[in-house]
């Protein structure tokens, strides 16, 4: 049995890495565990019975470092006693190894991260990585575009080089794709409205909701989606941090692991600033309390029903910013 670790906090680059050795083997029987599908009576006949289908299989543990402790330490201790009890190979996906993991030896460990916001050039790589997975090719300065269009979110930035990849018939992905394909009503600009909007900068966020109102590609649903997903990733920050004036590097990641936000996010809402920001970010936590955003959250609900049920995104919208930036939400 082979066994490989993978660590990091990057899901998509695991999911390539875990198809590439799948496809090496395309007759291995597959079975995944994880903390949802766990059934601890099982568990011991996964590692020590053959499959009657096949003598070959993968065994791919996924998300170990959500499982239940006493489920950690049952897995850690099959994989360090049974060593050969099936041909195939055993992957077991980590965020950072732990304790339960230190005495076994694995054949081989892939590290998979996301670069840090301020690391621009390995966003690029990543991108280019990303392209040639999938047999096409980016340049440095499409990269750059795409991550433009898109702000840096690595799930959204795979989906968009699928994309293109679809979209593109030649073997390099050029600007003119990306500006074909990519709209200039994505994430990022989405990213900035809530901004403006979450900083009560009313006049900038009417003007960025016009832009967008305009565009063909605009749909309300999708925006009201966006706003809510971004107040409650606010709430889920002002509930974990400290309502301190300046937070550092290390507390930012500590509470992006508490909260379950980005670091990216949770560094905006705190008004940590990168060299490369555009904007200088201030600390939103000081202009609300858990009660206010409840209530945004409770209002953009609302909005969002309104919506499906005919409502006129136009005179809906404004008026949310406008309870928000001047109201009492």
């Amino acid at each position: 049995m082979q066994k490989i670790l993978i660590l990091g906090n990057s899901t998509i680059q695991k999911r390539i890495r875990i198809e590439e050795i799948i496809k090496k083997s395309p007759n291995a029987e597959i079975v995944t565990l994880s903390p949802e599908n766990y059934v601890n009576e099982d568990i011991n006949n996964l590692f020590t019975m053959g499959s009657i289908f096949s003598t070959n299989r993968i065994i791919v543990i996924t998300d170990f470092n959500s499982f239940k402790i006493p489920y950690q330490e049952k897995i850690s201790s099959l994989l360090k006693h049974y060593e050969n009890t099936f041909e195939g190979t055993l992957i077991l996906d980590i965020q950072k190894e732990n304790k339960y993991l230190k005495e076994i030896n694995f054949d081989k460990k892939i590290e998979t991260m996301i670069p840090p916001p301020w690391k621009d050039e390995l966003w690029i790589e990543m991108l280019k990585d990303f392209a040639n997975k999938l047999s096409k090719q980016l340049n440095d300065e499409t990269a750059e575009k795409i991550i433009q269009f898109v702000g840096k979110n690595e799930d959204l930035l795979y989906e968009e080089i699928k994309k293109l990849s679809i979209y593109s018939d030649m073997e390099i992905i050029s600007i003119k794709d990306v500006e074909d394909v990519s709209t200039h009503f994505s994430t990022a600009n989405y990213e900035e409205l809530c901004y403006d909007l979450a900083t009560k900068k009313l006049s900038n966020s009417l003007i960025k909701l016009q832009s967008i109102v305009k565009s063909s590609s605009f749909f309300p649903i999708a925006l009201a989606n966006y706003l809510y997903k971004y107040f409650l990733d606010l709430y889920a920050v002002i509930l974990n941090g400290e309502r301190k004036t300046n937070y550092n590097w290390s507390e930012v990641m500590k509470i992006s692991k508490e909260s379950m936000v980005s670091q990216q996010r949770v560094a905006s809402f705190l008004g940590f600033n990168f060299k490369n920001d555009k904007v200088k970010k201030i600390n939103i936590e000081k202009l609300y309390s858990p009660t206010s955003i409840e209530k945004i959250i409770i209002y953009i609900e609302e909005l969002d029903r309104s919506l499906k049920t005919g409502g006129e995104p136009k005179v809906l919208f404004p008026k949310l910013f406008e309870e928000i930036c001047l109201g009492d939400l």
